[in-house]
């Protein structure tokens, strides 16, 4: 489809006007028509159309970085050249109305008010900016997950050295048969001196989900604060940050929301807020009562990025959201299959469960070397993969069936 022709087709999808935009969970009508069930693969592949990745490209790596659909990368590219002919104060200025907009956007979109919200750069950058904006003394505890990410492990391992707070580090079933398999250990390692619980929603090193509202609602009730990082589950799931009652959300832009690269959320609950002192400081920071004019004050940015929010968010909610959940959870429950099927000396990371588990699916191979099957799936198939944690596959609603039978096909054949 040429670019003329996805614009077209992109006016006939955004039925519901950008200026006016409001969201809820129902999906409005597009010009595809609402999808009988998340196995119309008629409708996934008309949609795949508005992704500008050529035909004999498979990206399974949404884990990672996600590509944009063409009304977010037009959007960018005509922000972008309107601000390199004109880069004053007066015309840049603009964009600050445009950011607001897409603060409260994203605000509707998580559930969340829009004084709690801010953008920021990434995931870890948000995290971070926890981890170093809170107040912790010696004796007082932060309990971790062993799946972290970095940005929300070896932060806190670095922090806690610098201030003398303590970490403590805790595991979970790799085949939990219940929420509580999962919940329980965090509860077990709760003491007196416990003043947070950071934790991955979904684990990008294993593909297991933790049941984010309960771990957050049993802090709760204890006094404890909760970060959740979000990184995985944004844009993949359909979340409500006041429902799951969490004290901190970060997020990215550029992974499962399929949104503008360079673009990271914070999520501040409102009780929380002066708990969190600011890591950056840019020109024109002042103080204030919002997340994002309060701690996202970052210095110079590139504004044509999170300009492009409101498109990518409307995509959302054109196709609805609790669609794009159930179509992620279909090609992922597909995509076990076919390799349990397929390839039987596969060896699974994630759990079978689609309860357990989300948008990514990590398995091994006996006998072959990870980076190796990693490197020759995008080299000879062009299947882009990712060696974390094992053989890393996280397709999206920009794959189809087809994808997923020729990406089994691929590694069968690596697989010998």
């Amino acid at each position: 489809m040429q670019l003329n022709q996805r614009r077209k087709f992109v006016k006939q999808l955004l039925v519901t006007s950008l200026t006016g935009l409001t969201f809820s969970n129902v999906a409005t009508p597009s010009a595809l028509g609402a999808p009988v069930s998340v196995e119309d693969e008629s409708y996934w592949e008309n949609l795949k159309k508005q992704f500008s990745v050529p035909n004999d490209y498979v990206m399974m790596n949404a884990a990672n970085l996600c590509p944009s659909p063409a009304l977010v990368q037009d959007k960018v590219q005509e922000l972008t050249k309107a601000l390199n002919k004109d880069v004053s104060f007066q015309y840049r200025a603009l964009f600050s109305s445009i950011r607001k907009k897409s603060v409260t956007l994203l605000a509707q979109f998580m559930g969340a008010d829009e004084s709690e919200v801010g953008i920021t750069r990434n995931t870890s950058e948000s995290n971070c900016m926890i981890v170093h904006g809170l107040d912790l003394k010696p004796g007082d505890e932060v309990i971790i997950w062993d799946q972290n990410h970095p940005s929300n492990n070896d932060a806190w391992l670095s922090q806690a050295k610098r201030v003398g707070f303590i970490v403590k580090k805790i595991s979970v079933p790799a085949d939990p048969k219940s929420v509580q398999d999962l919940l329980q250990p965090f509860t077990t390692a709760i003491t007196s001196n416990t003043k947070l619980i950071a934790f991955s929603h979904l684990s990008n090193v294993s593909g297991l989900a933790l049941p984010a509202k309960e771990i957050c609602q049993m802090a709760k009730a204890r006094g404890i604060m909760t970060l959740v990082d979000g990184a995985q589950s944004f844009g993949s799931m359909s979340i409500n940050l006041h429902d799951m009652e969490c004290s901190f959300y970060t997020a990215s832009t550029h992974k499962w929301l399929m949104g503008p690269f360079e673009n990271g959320l914070l999520y501040i609950q409102k009780d929380y807020f002066n708990r969190i002192w600011p890591a950056v400081i840019g020109g024109g920071w002042k103080e204030a009562t919002t997340v994002d004019q309060q701690l996202c004050v970052l210095g110079q940015r590139n504004d044509p990025s999170p300009a492009a929010l409101p498109e990518i968010l409307a995509f959302h909610e054109t196709i609805g959201r609790k669609n794009i959940e159930s179509r992620i959870v279909e090609l992922n429950t597909y995509l076990k299959q076919q390799i349990k099927s397929k390839i039987p000396m596969a060896t699974f990371v994630t759990p079978a469960s689609p309860q357990f588990s989300g948008g990514i699916v990590i398995f091994n191979l006996p006998g072959k070397e990870i980076h190796e099957i990693n490197d020759r799936l995008y080299h000879k198939y062009k299947i882009a993969a990712a060696p974390s944690g094992g053989i890393r596959l996280s397709p999206h609603i920009y794959n189809t069936r087809k994808d997923v039978d020729y990406v089994v096909k691929a590694i069968g054949e690596l697989a010998g």
